[in-house]
């Protein structure tokens, strides 16, 4: 069949190695009269741990398709209900116990409407599917996301080994395959591997055509193969998007169609066995466009199956689990997936900034970053890439495995894409701007700025002025009451989030919240801009916006002042003074994960349980002096609001500099100090107030032991 399009989205120079096509957008082409690739970017994904979803490739002579992951969910049947949104709610939610749930979101829909019987989720859920030829034997090896039983998945593949679709009248598990000839079928998997592998003849033809499904052993087809690196997710997070049937937030929308229409045809690959014999590496050019990539973690959820998706996960810790929208992790193997937005204009070759964009609870990794006005505002406008991460699942609240994630994510997308790391920000709606605002300040050195919006701030008790009282007797309070009532999602398990916002002295950012949010209700916001106005030297904006509740701001999907203010931050990589304060029992060395550095301070020690709360300043390096203004004035974008700021006022003073530090430190054991970075040298004069015994180590060898209190000297 011809591949028509109505615009060139992937380009190979496969030269009629493999081709797969789909009616909208080609996945796979070597047509050239359907026009030329924008801006491709060479993946190189041959034998990476990560990869960009829905791309053939061949390697060293095999065919390689790397798919989507947590995209079984097989047809779109066309479910209707007289209240859609109805409809969507009861085939979701799978930590309520739903028996019709497929994801435990009841933000991150699905278009497809098949469901697996209880333990047996993702088991079809394809990752890889590779087509080797040894002699005049093909070897097909399906690897899957999850394999419980031996027999609980059917790999299928239909051949047309004439490549011709006039003959041919086989059907692939009930679905058309226009022109197959041969259909192969495998049952057998290794539960160890998670692989269904078999072997089929070589047709004689030095061109054929395949195609590839997965499906559970009652022949229910959840997963197609070749659909191409355009598969949609077209649930934007939008109220209509979320509620209509059809649109989903996992890659399958067309796949879902294709299914529910019951012909799969568009889906295939074209083999060339003279490349396959020659042992030719062909590698894909991806575009512009959201994209899902998937990266391999080093960890899978403890206390799971360790494999696929879970819909009934236990909380991360005791503490956490009957919180609403506590800490849970439902995405529990090693494959985890990630949104990516590449921006439609400018030049691949050039350097980007790079914004992370972390979902809220319910939501997951094709939310906020695929509405339109996100893509347009933050992406196209500031030629910027977006990534999202899912974290784990809609649950994860960015700490523990879910906190490795977005640092794997980060790292995946710094090793992808040609980014300028000293524009890479952080922003998140609710939960994601409780889990951008927390990165901030753990990791204050790897961010220009921060947008959050309706971040929660690990109490509901946060309430001005008062607010520090009520949280110290949060624990007596809540431990009085006669019935269980779990009233704060913390940091890292412990914590809240509003006493470290000093820690953003070097880190910009926007805070935008709702006056009428019936979640993160306005005590918490205006606390939040108390907090702010209290951070010495943290450079902010914070609006409140009067008729807004929970959802409204990303309802709107209007982030322009947002995107403004960000536009040309920077990252400070030295700073003259750091304000840091972090807490050992944040770290989480199961996954590698500890906050001791920001800056040119590194292997911070605290002497006992608690914060460990520091202040140094080196006046050793070219340095300026800024002062900042403050003010309160009002707006409207994309509805009313108030606004308190903090800003640069007039150009920086130049000072001279001066070879000595000052630092106030509380519950410090020991930590190190970059000379280099702090420009400090040997002589250089101190002054460090210590509420215990410390000891300072230099990266020149000098060492100072220093008891409590003041103390004065030189290196």
């Amino acid at each position: 069949m011809p591949c028509t399009s109505r615009k060139t989205l992937i380009a190979l120079s496969f030269s009629a190695l493999l081709i797969a096509c789909s009616n909208e957008d080609s996945a796979l082409s070597d047509n050239p009269g359907t026009g030329t690739p924008v801006n491709p970017q060479e993946t190189a994904q041959c034998n990476e741990q990560s990869w960009f979803a829905g791309v053939t490739e061949i390697c060293n002579g095999v065919l390689v398709y790397r798919d989507y992951v947590y995209d079984d969910y097989g047809a779109d049947t066309g479910l209707i209900s007289p209240s859609p949104a109805l409809l969507n709610l009861a085939s979701r939610a799978g930590q309520l116990g739903n028996p019709l749930a497929n994801t435990p979101g009841l933000l991150s829909p699905t278009a497809g409407d098949s469901r697996y019987p209880a333990g047996a989720e993702s088991t079809a859920d394809l990752v890889e599917l590779r087509l080797s030829k040894q002699g005049n034997t093909y070897t097909a090896t399906f690897e899957l996301n999850a394999l419980y039983d031996a027999g609980q998945t059917i790999a299928a593949i239909a051949i047309d080994t004439d490549n011709n679709p006039d003959t041919g009248s086989e059907t692939l598990l009930g679905l058309t395959v226009q022109g197959a000839d041969t259909v192969v079928q495998f049952n057998n998997g290794n539960v160890d591997t998670n692989i269904i592998s078999g072997t089929f003849s070589s047709p004689t033809s030095n061109t054929f055509k395949i195609w590839a499904v997965t499906a559970q052993s009652s022949g229910e087809v959840m997963n197609v193969a070749f659909r191409g690196p355009n598969e949609e997710a077209g649930a934007e997070g939008t109220v209509p998007s979320q509620a209509l049937p059809g649109k989903g937030n996992w890659w399958e929308d067309k796949q879902a169609a294709a299914l529910g229409a019951g012909d799969i045809s568009q889906f295939f690959a074209i083999v060339d066995i003279r490349k396959m014999n020659s042992g030719t590496t062909e590698t894909a050019k991806v575009d512009a466009g959201f994209k899902q990539r998937v990266y391999t973690s080093k960890y899978t959820a403890p206390n799971s199956t360790g494999e696929g998706m879970v819909l009934q996960a236990e909380a991360s810790s005791p503490e956490n689990d009957s919180m609403f929208c506590g800490q849970y992790f439902h995405f529990v193997g090693k494959y985890q997936p990630y949104g990516v937005y590449i921006p439609e204009n400018g030049n691949f070759d050039d350097q980007r900034s790079l914004q992370m964009i972390l979902h809220g609870c319910e939501a997951n990794h094709a939310s906020q970053i695929n509405q339109p006005g996100m893509q347009a505002q933050f992406g196209d406008a500031l030629d910027r890439v977006l990534i999202s991460p899912l974290g784990r699942g809609p649950y994860g609240f960015y700490s523990g495995l879910s906190e490795r994630d977005v640092l794997d994510v980060l790292d995946d997308a710094l090793n992808t894409f040609n980014i300028d790391e000293e524009r890479v920000l952080v922003g998140g709606y609710s939960m994601g701007g409780y889990g951008s605002t927390r990165l901030a300040i753990l990791y204050p050195d790897r961010f220009a700025g921060l947008s959050n919006w309706v971040g929660f701030t690990g109490s509901i008790f946060n309430t001005p002025l008062i607010g520090d009282v009520l949280i110290q007797g949060e624990q007596a309070v809540t431990g009085a009451l006669p019935f269980e009532f779990p009233l704060g999602s913390t940091i890292g398990g412990k914590g809240n989030i509003s006493k470290y916002l000093g820690n953003l002295r070097h880190i910009p950012g926007t805070h935008s919240y709702g006056a009428l949010d019936e979640l993160v209700q306005v005590n918490t916001g205006l606390d939040w801009a108390l907090k702010l106005s209290e951070a010495d030297g943290v450079l902010y904006e914070f609006y409140m916006h009067a008729p807004a509740e929970h959802l409204t701001l990303i309802a709107l999907d209007n982030w322009e002042k947002e995107a403004a203010y960000s536009s040309e931050l920077k990252r400070v990589k030295n700073p003259g003074r750091i304000t840091y304060k972090t807490n050992e029992a944040f770290a989480f060395p199961e996954y590698a994960i500890k906050h001791d550095k920001a800056y040119w301070l590194s292997n911070i020690k605290g002497r006992e349980e608690g914060d460990i709360d520091i202040d140094i300043e080196s006046f050793a390096c070219a340095r300026s002096q800024k002062t900042f203004e403050t003010g309160q004035t009002a707006g409207v974008g994309p509805v009313p609001f108030i606004q308190t700021f903090r800003r640069l006022m007039g150009e920086p003073v130049q000072a001279a500099s001066e070879n000595r530090f000052t630092a106030t430190l509380s519950n410090v054991e020991s930590m190190r100090l970059d000379t280099t970075a702090s420009c400090l040298r040997n002589g250089a004069a101190y002054t460090v107030v210590s509420d215990g015994p410390v000891v300072l180590n230099f990266t020149n060898g000098k060492v100072l032991n220093l008891p409590a209190g003041t103390s004065t000297g030189n290196l």
